[in-house]
């Protein structure tokens, strides 16, 4: 029940985060290619990047179990959120076209470029990111370029994964 709860704060946060983001994304380059400095994420062989057009991700990532869209509140189109196996991808209109806002996990099947999942010790996380970037309360939040990977820990052990790219 407290992951089920964790989870779904998680998502709630992510999606007020998704629905007012600013109407300029700087780091969206004019020639579509994500920014160098992004977070990435590796799923059955595609790798997904924030900023990075979606109309080629969601391509390779195939049918989604779940779809749904939204008029954007901070750009002139639809946001859309497409749910895979064991994660969710979240696009946000830009110029005509959709770009990646930001994905989470929703249960250990998948992990982080760097080995992280749902479930991984607080260690593992230090291990890997830094212990630098943990809050001291409950999260790591590392940022890169214009995103955020945030880690939430419940007594010393993952229970939420998410990227987004950050407000200006």
């Amino acid at each position: 029940m407290k992951k089920l709860i964790a989870f779904l704060l998680a998502a709630a946060m992510l999606l007020c985060f998704a629905a007012c983001t600013p109407a300029e994304t700087p780091d969206t380059p004019d020639n579509n290619e994500p920014a160098q400095d992004s977070f990435t994420f590796t799923y059955k062989g595609t790798k997904i990047a924030l900023n990075a057009p979606a109309e080629a991700v969601v391509s390779a990532l195939g049918e989604p179990l779940e779809y749904s869209e939204e008029t954007s509140c901070a750009f002139d189109g639809l946001d859309k959120r497409y749910k895979y196996d064991s994660f969710y991808l979240e696009t946000y209109p830009l110029n005509g076209k959709d770009y990646v806002y930001g994905w989470w996990f929703v249960d250990d099947l998948v992990e982080t470029d760097e080995g992280i999942c749902i479930g991984s010790a607080q260690a593992d996380v230090e291990a890997a990111y830094g212990a630098e970037n943990y809050n001291g309360s409950n999260a790591f939040q590392i940022k890169k370029g214009s995103g955020q990977l945030t880690i939430i820990l419940e007594e010393g052990v993952v229970t939420s994964i998410q990227y987004g790219v950050l407000a200006d």
